[in-house]
């Protein structure tokens, strides 16, 4: 029994002529009466009185038909739900993002230019755990073991100084001298962990002095002079460093990498491709400048 097959007796039952609904179906007659001896059989029961050309549902035919448009309903009910979420959900994208990054802004602008059919959801990891979540892209700083890793950028991490330190040592700061000035530190990120490891293998122990996640809150102190922070060279693209001087770590400069990962069974779905394809150029743009 198959869902073509209960589409035709219904039609028949309605027209109650096979010729007539042969038309209408756009199949051969004889196809047609075919299938419906063929239901007759496979039930086991006559649906139709024949008087001639002309049919008429019986009782059973009745009972059976009532049955099965009702179940018809469902199965379209169904593949329209079916449809609605397949649509909903491959518009629909998840940056997944270990820390805020003051280019989101502009990289939401850019994707909402380029693909304004897709609606952009922003998990952040802390905010909303964890990696069972579902998400679609991630920017994290190392690759993701079986999944597609696109590098974004290689970005330098500056040390940030109020405008009114001068060290006469061209712009370089050694790790050694980073206990001289209170430390303000981010709330814990990928950057802060990076940073504090640097420092540890250097032989410096990091006591920051104060702790949070506001970038403008960070470099409001480091302008007044309560402090010194760590600025990644294009993650906070945007941010207002006026009063602050951004010194290089000696003797080797610190760098870090970020990636735009995602699994190989999403880039298969709708959009992916141009997403990424799209925030690799804007990263590209920004390193630019």
């Amino acid at each position: 029994m198959r869902l073509l097959q209960l589409n035709y007796f219904l039609n028949v039952a309605v027209t109650q002529n096979i010729s007539r609904s042969a038309r209408t179906l756009n199949v051969s007659q004889p196809s047609l009466s075919r299938s419906i001896h063929e239901l007759e059989a496979e039930l086991g029961v006559p649906l139709f009185t024949r008087n001639g050309h002309s049919l008429a549902l019986n009782d059973a035919g009745c009972r059976f038909a009532a049955q099965v448009r009702a179940g018809l309903n469902e199965v379209n009910h169904a593949v329209r739900d079916l449809h609605r979420f397949s649509e909903i959900n491959s518009n629909q994208v998840t940056l997944r993002f270990e820390s805020s990054t003051a280019v989101l802004p502009g990289l939401l602008g850019k994707l909402d230019a380029k693909l304004p059919m897709v609606k952009i959801h922003l998990m952040q990891n802390g905010f909303e755990q964890d990696r069972l979540s579902h998400y679609d892209f991630e920017f994290t700083t190392k690759p993701i073991f079986n999944n597609r890793n696109f590098h974004l950028l290689k970005e330098e991490i500056l040390v940030r100084f109020p405008e009114t330190y001068d060290n006469a040592n061209n712009k370089e700061v050694r790790p050694e001298e980073i206990v001289k000035w209170p430390l303000i530190l981010t709330e814990s990120n990928p950057l802060r962990e990076q940073m504090t490891s640097m420092l540890h293998q250097a032989g410096v122990t990091v006591r920051p002095s104060f702790v949070t996640g506001d970038r403008q809150t960070i470099l409001g102190l480091v302008r007044t002079g309560q402090g010194i922070c760590f600025m990644p060279q294009y993650s906070w693209a945007g941010t207002d460093v006026s009063g602050t001087v951004g010194y290089h770590f000696a003797p080797e400069r610190v760098f870090r990498d970020i990636y735009l990962s995602a699994s190989e069974a999403t880039m298969r779905l709708p959009y992916r491709r141009e997403i990424a394809e799209t925030i690799q150029q804007y990263f590209a743009d920004l390193v630019a400048g």
